[in-house]
């Protein structure tokens, strides 16, 4: 049998293979401390299981309309076109079997073969592989982030559009104002469209939030798609629900592959998002970013008397970014599986974003296992690296 040469092509997904060999290491019984995560390690907000439990008691466990139930959509349609000042409606959410999906089927319903897409560097792991598995060429930003030169640069060669991520996965990198402005400015002026994943807009730390594309150029309405979903904000990872906002046609599009694709999201699973877009888990909510935060400079207090690494304090996700800084080249791919193998502490190789010499160190997990995660790590930098 001959498969297809497109998707042997598509790298693995490292995070994925890591966190499943961690787990792999604690079912044998290994002490391991898992600092990988891309979830958040609190319980789902009691209201949005008791939505989903009536759901399941009111026998709402038949097939959906394949874009999601009218209710959902309506309640997403309201909430951003309040939070852009933006008008969005129905026909212009489609809910996804998670915001991976939805970004999936937005990429295959906007390039066509050949065609390219930038991405800013680090850029989210699946981004890559997502855009070849359609037929599409990624093309990356020479520097860390994305700025108009780089933009102008990449239309003049052919791109068709671009992928932004604020707060950013890995780095937790939030733009500012101004550098938002002249990125929208720029994106606005080289006629390429735009999908914005804006999966951990909520888990901000900075005052007025996350700079949006849309505040500053907001007739780039028509050829942006937003991407977002309940997973981080309402720890729902495995509930499965994400949505994206984006012009009508292209909303169609995509929501015909994915009836031809998926059918619709799980019905049990949209009941539950629909308690959590309503605002009904809004205390759970703020305690969990406010766990986030203090997580943050717990993570980023401890990592800072580390020698070895050198980092900037995220402004939003739950990730710090760190560059080793212990000379030569580095294979971070192996680094962190020998740190593994060592030492029981998982961790993300830059590699896998775009970014090798880095580490992703994720900070949703305990206080105590931040600590004991930390002390790990630099106990292995230092039987290592010391001279």
């Amino acid at each position: 049998m001959r498969y297809s040469s497109t998707i042997q092509s598509l790298s693995p997904s490292v995070t994925l293979q890591l966190s499943a060999r961690a787990k792999e290491m604690m079912q044998s019984g290994r002490d391991v401390v898992s600092l990988s995560a891309g979830q958040p390690d609190f319980p789902t907000p009691a209201p949005i299981v008791q939505a989903a439990i009536e759901a399941i008691r009111e026998g709402r466990t038949g097939y959906t309309a394949s874009s999601g139930i009218p209710e959902l959509r309506k309640a997403v349609a309201a909430v951003y076109s309040a939070r852009r000042g933006l008008e969005w409606t129905t026909g212009n959410v489609v809910v996804s079997c998670g915001a991976k999906h939805s970004l999936s089927i937005l990429i295959a319903s906007a390039i066509n073969p050949g065609d390219r897409v930038l991405l800013p560097r680090p850029y989210w792991v699946s981004y890559p592989e997502m855009v070849k598995a359609y037929g599409g060429v990624p093309v990356f930003t020479a520097e860390e982030g994305i700025t108009p030169r780089e933009i102008e640069a990449a239309a003049a060669q052919g791109a068709v559009g671009v992928m932004l991520n604020y707060p950013s996965n890995p780095s937790g990198c939030v733009p500012t104002a101004g550098e938002m402005r002249e990125i929208a400015d720029a994106v606005a002026d080289s006629g390429m469209w735009v999908i914005s994943d804006d999966i951990y807009e909520d888990l901000c730390y900075i005052e007025g939030g996350t700079p949006h594309i849309l505040d500053f150029r907001p007739d780039l309405k028509e050829r942006t798609a937003v991407v977002s979903g309940v997973s981080k904000t309402y720890s729902m990872t495995g509930w499965r629900i994400g949505y994206c906002l984006c012009s009508g046609e292209w909303a169609r599009l995509a929501g015909m592959l994915q009836a031809h694709s998926t059918s619709n999201p799980c019905s049990i699973s949209q009941w539950a998002a629909l308690a959590a877009v309503e605002g009904k888990a809004e205390e759970e909510r703020r305690d969990m970013h406010r766990a986030f935060l203090e997580r943050r400079d717990l993570i980023c207090s401890l990592l800072s008397a580390e020698e070895y690494l050198q980092f900037d304090r995220p402004d939003g996700a739950f990730y710090v970014f760190a560059k080793l800084t212990v000379g030569g080249p580095l294979d971070s791919t192996a680094f962190c599986s020998e740190l593994l193998d060592e030492e029981g502490l998982a961790i993300i190789p830059g590699s896998a974003f775009g970014a090798e010499g880095y580490i992703r160190i994720s900070f949703a997990a305990s206080d105590d296992d931040i600590r004991e995660g930390v002390k790990r790590l630099g106990r292995f930098l230092h039987g290592r690296y010391d001279t």
